[in-house]
């Protein structure tokens, strides 16, 4: 499939839109360092060759956006997640940072078939996660969810990260030869499910909602750090501090790839629907 990628960072979700065969056409990142290394990884051969845009509100304004319309199969997109990261000061839709409103424009403009979509677990409980679902509902798209992190692919840390599958309306289901699966709901169905639902949708929980605690309530992959030690690599590194920004808000290439084989698995267990 041809993909457009918006907030490609320096590439970590488009190696793993290599394992899954598609073609890249276009890369829309802000930041100068990651660009530098996308232009670099181009010239390498390592990723396809294509227009790499800037600031993404540049890309809407100019036009630029519409030309991929009708050429797009699949929009990826990790908006910056800072604004629902538990690390940080949580302001959600207030916090300037906030660039989904700017990733719904492009995939209203493009109208892919697909559009897969990554951020922090801590989205789901940030009291924004209703209305990103009610907003793709009203243009149009149904969306399905996991989290899924490094662990889940044999990594030594966690890493967890939402990843949302969206389509148009029962267009998905229908290609796979099926009628609609048990666990796939709309996104103003989900959305309208969503209030008091911390419990069913704990971002704590692995693939499809599946617990991490054992029996007697402890992790059942003992202690973990918030991220692996890498010891004193980095040390003495030119352009330190760029090259640990990108990784820190890289995507891991396995977790992308297997979080879209979930995702796009008419019967996968995925969404639960909360009991009213």
């Amino acid at each position: 499939m041809n993909e457009l990628s918006l907030f490609s960072g320096a590439g970590g979700g488009l190696l793993g839109t290599k394992l899954l065969g598609w073609r890249s056409v276009g890369y829309v990142e802000n930041n100068t360092y990651c660009q530098k290394i996308l232009a670099q990884r181009i010239e390498d051969g390592f990723l396809d060759e294509a227009p790499i845009f800037g600031d993404i509100r540049q890309f809407i304004k100019s036009g630029a956006v519409k030309k991929y319309q009708g050429f797009v199969e699949v929009v990826t997109a990790g908006f910056p997640c800072q604004p629902f990261s538990v690390a940080g000061k949580k302001k959600g839709k207030d916090d300037e940072r906030n660039l989904w409103p700017e990733t719904l424009a492009v995939i209203r403009a493009v109208r892919p078939r697909y559009a897969l979509l990554e951020n922090v677990p801590g989205l789901l409980n940030s009291g924004y996660f209703p209305e990103i679902l009610g907003s793709l509902a009203e243009s149009g798209f149904d969306a399905r969810w996991t989290v899924l992190g490094a662990d889940d692919v044999g990594a030594p840390h966690r890493r967890k990260r939402l990843w949302i599958l969206a389509y148009p309306h029962g267009k998905r289901v229908e290609e796979h030869g099926h009628g609609k699966a048990a666990n796939a709901f709309s996104a103003s169905e989900v959305a309208d499910s969503m209030c008091g639902a911390r419990e069913q949708y704990g971002y704590d929980g692995g693939v499809g909602g599946e617990s991490e605690l054992g029996a007697d309530g402890k992790s059942r992959f003992g202690p973990w750090p918030t991220e692996p030690d890498v010891g004193r690599v980095a040390h003495g590194v030119a352009h330190r501090v760029d090259r640990l920004k990108a990784i820190g808000n890289g995507q891991v290439p396995r977790v992308f790839a297997t979080a879209w084989r979930i995702l796009n698995d008419a019967d996968g267990a995925v969404i639960k629907k909360t009991p009213r």
